[in-house]
Order: C-alpha cells, then structure tokens, then sequence
C-alpha cells in the first residue's frame, strides 16, 4: 500500500512541474506549480518529516504563489510578448546540459551506491533540523539567503518604471 501512495504521489509531482514547464497561460502555471507544493509536501509527509511539510506548505503554498499573483497583474504582458521568439535559442543551448544531466543523475541510480536508511530516535524534527541548519550547513543556507537577496534587488530592478 505504501508503494502505491508513493506511485501516486511520484506522478502527482512529475505532471504538476511538467505544467508548470511547459503551460503557457501564467495562471495556469501559477495553480500547475502550485499542485507540484502539495504533491511534495505529501512526499515529506510520507517520509515522516512533518516540518518540512508544513514549512513546504507555509512558506512556498502562501508566500511565493501570492508573490507570483502580485507579478502576474503587475508585469505589462505587452513588452512579454515581443520575446516569445527568443526561446529557441535558449532550448539549443540548453539541450546539452539537459542530456548531460540526465546522463549522470540515470548513472548514478543505476550504478551509484545508496546511504543506508537512518532511524531517528529522538522524533523530535525542529529540533534536529535547526541544529543541523546552524552547524553543519550554515555555509549552504547563508549562500541561499544572499542569492534570495540578489534575486529580491533583481526583481525591484526590473520592476521599476523606465523613466
């Protein structure tokens, strides 16, 4: 039974990020990727990792698809439409790290040698996550805060009225 919950929610995901790729209606993309947070966060709920659930549902479910909402009715879609024909380009460049990528991530399942399973003792999930946040990946998670920075001074950028 455990399989098959897994199976769903495995196809679940891969659809949902699949629309969100390739749909070209922003709303569209918007309730596409917002689909693909519920199937993850049901992927760490069956893992057993509650606040990772709740933190996938709280923070990207709320946060970033209302961020999405504002960008949609903010951008003038007028001065979108005149690169539409650009994209060519970037799928030829993109096509062998695609393939590449692909290449190594089949390898590695296939050939690569898996960790053993660890059995938590303690249950306690907020807990081992913030220790383990501040220690032994502090480097990682102060690199995403100031690339989410960078990104957040990019948006405002671009967001702002040619004058």
């Amino acid at each position: 039974m455990e399989w098959l919950i897994t199976a769903f929610l495995s196809l679940w995901l891969i659809l949902s990020t699949l629309g969100t790729v390739f749909m070209r209606n922003p709303v569209h993309v918007i309730l596409s990727f917002l689909s693909a947070i519920l199937a993850m966060a049901g992927v760490f709920l069956q893992m057993g990792a509650e606040l990772l659930a709740g933190l996938q549902l709280i923070i990207y479910a709320v946060a970033i698809v209302v961020f999405y909402v504002l960008i949609i009715t903010v951008i003038p879609w007028e001065k979108v439409k005149r690169f539409e024909g650009i994209y060519k380009q970037e799928l030829l460049l993109g096509l062998p790290f695609f393939v590449i990528s692909f290449a190594v991530m089949s390898y590695m399942t296939l050939k690569g040698k898996f960790a053993e399973p660890v059995n938590v003792i303690s249950g306690n999930n907020v807990k081992d996550v913030g220790k383990n946040l501040f220690t032994s990946y502090l480097f990682p998670f102060e690199v995403a805060s100031v690339i989410l920075l960078i990104a957040m001074i990019g948006a405002i950028l671009l967001g702002r009225k040619e004058e």
